[in-house]
């Protein structure tokens, strides 16, 4: 069930009061009504929450704030107030909904909470009982079914599964099999690996989760685990609304950055639980030709083993961008090892490029980003067989700054430079450029790239004097010779 459903009750009396339509598109795990200024002890994530507003006074209007922010805080989806107490709902909470992002109905003082919490409950339990025959014993769905609503651990979860069903060691991984929950040790040791998918159709290559176990699973043991899976994809659901919600907030967080929106800025770094001093690192990850959702994907599974906090969002065609709180060394180190098992679910085009940006605080974080975004470039040029991770710690001398170049600005800065020495080479066979190369490499001497060579001096003095005419470069002149120096690093690199 999502939030956008409570509309549905509007034969209730049900009426949204302040409803965006990201919000409405999170996921529902159950309802409960509370009626205490501080509700943050009586509430689980994911469920909507009643109140009759008996706790609020007029004369004590900005107590709504505490109320919404404790309500948010703990994970609430949606709040429903009644109109019975005060007649109207306060302004005062309208806005503090407002304000931390919580949709807002009201109900009429003819409706019962009853009526709307039966309702809430008829649609989550069809949803679960969509299946004629369930495998599971009701007390234990029943069971299961709390510890998911509750938002328990899974680990407790899936020891809880095992303990009840007579299963076997159960783990539930990630598509490139890092290992999100277990039931405990040894759950996939043996040589008889069974994997199921939990929730919808992965959507990339790097999404998805999967129930697994290292033993043989008997013939009466597979419907159970079947269900069991099924039974799982509600807390996939709830995770993925989770990140699309956060996406979207990371999203407006960059575009208020660049914007330099301060009042946008700290409320979206609330919104996503970040502190207004940490300090972020960027990270960029590009997949060529892909739809967006995979480089986003991409950027969780690199991430997830980081430590810190960290969120995502889509920027481009092909490119997500992370920000996470972990440091630009941890990080680096954490992604060059997933790295290689990453690209292995692109068996058939590994061209995965990712760059990281310095750490920096929210007033430099643009700078830090483009950075990064750079240092992307730059690692889009490896050869794809390397590892293409590169830092912008590494953009400390020219001949890694112009690995950031896009190739047709490459190709059209050597044609430009050294294009007539190639092609005077392809025509006479006449070693310009390896001689020039040779000088260059010798620190502009003649007589060491004389020895070099194995070629009279005179000779290279002719050489470097044809170059010269060629090019209209001067290579004792330090412009000159930095522009050619440029030119046949890239030609090299493009050679490679």
């Amino acid at each position: 069930m999502l939030v956008e459903q409570v509309l549905e009750l509007s034969d209730l009396g049900v009426a949204p009061m302040w409803a965006p339509r990201r919000a409405l598109r999170r996921t529902v795990t159950g309802v409960t009504t509370v009626d205490v200024g501080n509700p943050a002890s009586y509430l689980s994530p994911g469920e909507i929450v009643l109140t009759g507003l008996a706790w609020w006074q007029p004369q004590h209007a900005e107590s709504v704030g505490g109320f919404v922010a404790a309500a948010r805080a703990a994970g609430t989806v949606a709040l429903i107030a009644g109109e019975g107490v005060h007649g109207r709902i306060p302004e005062e909470l309208v806005e503090a909904c407002r304000r931390h992002g919580l949709p807002l109905f009201s109900v009429p003082c003819g409706t019962t909470f009853r009526a709307i919490v039966d309702r809430i409950y008829l649609r989550l339990w069809s949803d679960m009982r969509a299946s004629d025959s369930p495998a599971l014993p009701s007390t234990v769905m029943d069971e299961l079914w709390e510890a998911i609503t509750s938002a328990a651990p899974l680990d407790e979860l899936l020891a809880t599964a095992v303990e009840r069903l007579g299963l076997p060691p159960l783990e539930l991984a990630s598509a490139s099999g890092r290992v999100i929950a277990a039931s405990g040790p040894g759950a996939a040791d043996a040589t008889h690996p069974t994997r199921l998918g939990v929730g919808p159709a992965p959507r990339s290559p790097f999404d998805g989760w999967f129930l697994r176990t290292g033993r043989v699973v008997s013939r009466a043991q597979q419907p159970v685990l079947d269900e069991l899976a099924t039974l799982l994809s509600r807390a996939f659901t709830t995770h993925r609304a989770l990140l699309d919600e956060q996406a979207t907030a990371t999203a407006e967080l960059l575009a208020a950055l660049e914007a330099e929106d301060a009042q946008t800025i700290s409320a979206t770094m609330h919104e996503l639980d970040l502190g207004a001093d940490d300090k972020l690192t960027p990270l960029v990850v590009r997949i060529p030709g892909a739809p967006d959702t995979w480089a986003v994907d991409a950027v969780h599974e690199l991430l997830a083993g980081t430590p810190g906090r960290f969120v995502v969002c889509a920027n481009r065609s092909g490119e997500a961008i992370g920000l996470t709180t972990a440091p630009t060394h941890r990080l680096t180190d954490t992604v060059t090892q997933r790295l290689a098992t990453i690209r292995t679910l692109l068996a058939e085009d590994p061209a995965l490029a990712v760059g990281i940006g310095p750490s920096a605080d929210t007033s430099t974080l643009t700078t830090a980003l483009a950075r990064a975004q750079y240092a992307a470039d730059a690692a889009e040029q490896r050869p794809p067989t390397s590892t293409r991770v590169c830092t912008a710690s590494e953009m400390t001398n020219l001949s890694a700054l112009l690995e950031g170049l896009p190739t047709a600005v490459s190709q059209a800065f050597q044609t430009a430079v050294i294009g007539p020495i190639v092609d005077y080479d392809a025509e006479k066979g006449a070693q310009l450029l390896e001689t020039l190369q040779s000088f260059l490499n010798n620190d502009g001497s003649w007589t060491r790239t004389s020895a070099a060579m194995h070629l009279h001096v005179n000779t290279i003095h002719y050489r470097i004097e044809r170059i010269e005419a060629l090019t209209g470069r001067r290579v004792l002149d330090p412009q000159g010779r930095l522009d050619l120096y440029a030119a046949l690093t890239l030609h090299q690199r493009g050679a490679a």
